[in-house]
């Protein structure tokens, strides 16, 4: 009898632990998965526009089909895949389109497409870009700083022509201007900042952007009422794929 019972006390223990150990598995699996780890923030969206200003007046009739026209990025910018574009890289493009005056027959008309970047100081990058937009440069009440000391801006630009150019004969130039097809438009036309351009939009009074792309001919412009063309310091808003 004794032994029995020293037997039943050894045992004991070792059913204890059994219980226990299949206790704790039991609960293990009844335990809720732990949390996940939290998401990681949702990556910003990329910005497809890119902003710029044109660097010299665009005229439809001082301009060929293939002429080589440039702006200037006015703010940083950069490429689907990752290239940096800093601040005043140059777009450069060419005249796809042209017809210089408008008449009964059809409105005047310019075309543009930009192909290729250039950072200062670096290698020429190949781009696709659609301009979708255009802005005068001039705020209301501003002053014209693109005169001063640019040969191809207003009275310097005056003085420079010939009799040939009639763009630069003071009253042509004047009649042109004062129907606000370039970019110094009347005032109430000007207040338009770069985040507020909308695609498909030209803001230059008389100027419709008729329609863009990302190949030939790119943008074209068209004016029923005068020649178009696009002064230097124009705003431009550029889309990228």
């Amino acid at each position: 009898m004794n032994r029995v019972v020293r037997s039943s006390i050894r045992i004991a223990p070792l059913i204890l632990i059994l219980i226990l150990t299949c206790a704790g598995a039991i609960g293990q699996a009844a335990a809720p998965p732990a949390a996940a780890a939290p998401a990681q923030a949702s990556a910003q969206p990329f910005d497809n526009r890119i902003f710029a200003e044109s660097d010299k007046l665009v005229h439809v009739s001082r301009v060929k089909v293939g002429d080589t026209v440039t702006a200037h990025l006015t703010t940083a910018a950069k490429l689907r895949d990752g290239t940096e574009l800093p601040k005043g890289t140059k777009l450069v493009g060419t005249v796809t389109e042209l017809k210089a005056k408008a008449d009964k027959e059809s409105p005047s008309k310019l075309g543009l497409l930009f192909t290729k970047a250039v950072p200062k100081g670096g290698a020429e990058v190949p781009v696709q870009l659609a301009l979708v937009s255009v802005a005068p440069h001039i705020q209301q009440g501003g002053v014209d700083s693109l005169a001063g000391g640019n040969p191809s801006s207003s009275v310097n630009r005056v003085a420079a022509g010939t009799t040939n150019a009639t763009l630069n004969q003071r009253t042509t130039e004047g009649e042109a201007l004062s129907r606000g097809l370039g970019a110094r438009a009347p005032a109430s036309k000007t207040n338009i900042d770069e985040a507020a351009l909308e695609p498909g939009h030209s803001y230059l009074p008389d100027v419709v952007l008729v329609s863009y792309s990302m190949g030939t001919p790119g943008t074209v412009l068209e004016s029923k009422s005068g020649s178009v063309y696009v002064d230097s310091g124009v705003k431009m808003m550029f889309l990228q794929p």
